[in-house]
């Protein structure tokens, strides 16, 4: 079986992308877990509680304010591409990127005046209330999503694999400096934001870059007016696939301040140890559908619902094999790695490591279903199972199970949460293609 998947072409070739992912996160997920180490040890829990809330409180923002457009422009760049439609490309990528200019210019100010409201419920002293509002300028650089958009349309996935890798190689060399002058708590956030900043100003010129070595930008003008003419229904795929990109973001990111708000920032380190220790199946996950994404979209063009249905099949059942071994491992050796990584104040996260790494694992399962219903043209079924698995179970969950049992409660609302995510997609997705065959 395995030798008739990797005489498939495409197959291959996404399996390359892959590869390519794989290596910038295996550098990365290295990187991050040194870079978290040293900031545990020198740092402790409830310090790093605190900067892990100033973190999340930024990146959450971002999540909220700014566009997803990377969807746009592969949904609607390969029509583009396949066509021969340059104006239409053209178009294309002026609306995507006013709308991550629009986003990220909404979400520093949101950022900037919440600081203080937050900071009042979350105990900030004012100083720090200020530290948070210029760490938010970091926000004004993320112009990332047409980029990136750009980057996986044309293949370049050798490009994103080495923008992975910046962020936390400059975390970690920041880090080391920190540790070495005995720099204060401010320190840290600077070397935080230094990085945030010099990420997002790399992938906006690799991303021009390649738009410029493809020949992408010749002939371009300047005119910002009827921008979706060439594209019907584009401003309602933007909106849906943003909030349904965001939600899932916006469940990771807030949790660490809803238990802040009901618990101790002790817990919220203890629970930021868990999630980072899950964080590479997560990564895995995106790996397999980033690649995945183009070529269910060029099948979907071509109306190759066949090939479109095999390559949802083999991709789920690689991802998911995956994502079991890695669980299994991490039950084995997970204790060594808390105790010796992080120091024996975070051993009390093993539990809610387990229940954040099962969690991915059927985030791993759900990998090739949500680039699936894009691909068909519905991001609004991916939009409605998000929104109500979120909103209305996994918050209202997060609050009682927290209040009830801690950070651990916090675990086994994103493992429902998950699990319901992923039965729902599924369905939702054999229907849809269900449909596409008849």
């Amino acid at each position: 079986m395995i030798k008739q998947w990797l005489a498939d072409r495409i197959f291959r070739r996404m399996l390359k992308n892959i590869s390519w992912l794989l290596l910038g996160r295996v550098i990365t997920g290295l990187a991050g877990l040194v870079y978290l180490s040293l900031i545990t040890h020198h740092l402790g829990a409830e310090t790093f509680g605190t900067l892990i809330l100033v973190q999340t409180y930024i990146q959450t923002i971002i999540v909220l304010t700014t566009f997803r457009s990377s969807q746009a422009v592969i949904r609607y760049g390969t029509v583009c591409l396949e066509t021969q439609d340059k104006r239409g490309f053209h178009n294309l990528l002026k609306f995507t990127t006013l709308l991550d200019i629009l986003g990220v210019i909404i979400g520093f100010l949101v950022a900037w005046f919440c600081a203080p409201i937050l900071g009042f419920y979350l105990g900030w002293m004012p100083d720090l209330i200020a530290q948070v509002q210029l760490c938010s300028i970091a926000i004004l650089f993320a112009v990332k999503s047409t980029p990136e958009g750009l980057l996986r349309l044309y293949n370049r996935f050798d490009l994103l694999a080495f923008q992975l890798v910046v962020l936390p190689i400059i975390c970690l060399l920041g880090t080391i400096i920190a540790v070495m002058v005995e720099a204060p708590f401010w320190g840290y956030l600077l070397v935080w934001f230094i990085a945030n900043v010099f990420d997002g100003l790399l992938l906006m010129g690799t991303g021009l870059y390649e738009a410029i070595n493809q020949g992408a930008m010749e002939t371009i003008d300047s005119s910002i007016s009827n921008l979706t003419k060439e594209h019907p229904g584009l401003w309602k795929f933007c909106l849906a696939s943003n909030l349904d990109s965001s939600l899932p973001t916006i469940m990771r990111q807030a949790t660490p301040i809803v238990i802040g708000l009901i618990s101790t920032p002790t817990a919220v380190g203890l629970f930021r140890i868990g999630y980072e220790l899950s964080t590479p199946l997560k990564d895995l996950a995106e790996l397999f559908a980033h690649p995945l994404y183009p070529e269910l979209a060029r099948f979907s063009h071509q109306q190759k619902v066949n090939k479109f249905r095999e390559l949802i099949i083999k991709t789920s059942k690689v991802s998911t094999g995956v994502g079991v071994l890695m669980f299994l491992t991490f039950t084995l050796v997970g204790k060594t790695i808390l105790s010796y990584g992080f120091g024996d104040e975070f051993k009390a996260a093993y539990g809610i490591s387990l229940l954040l790494v099962g969690a991915e694992v059927l985030t791993m399962a759900n990998c090739s279903l949500e680039p699936a219903l894009y691909a068909l043209g519905y991001p609004s079924l991916s939009l409605k199972v998000n929104g109500i698995t979120i909103v209305f179970i996994y918050f209202p969950l997060l609050i009682l199970l927290t209040h009830a049992f801690g950070f651990i409660g916090a675990g086994v609302a994103t493992l429902a949460a998950t699990c319901l995510i992923f039965i729902l997609n599924g369905a939702a997705t054999w229907l849809q293609l269900k449909k596409e065959i008849v």
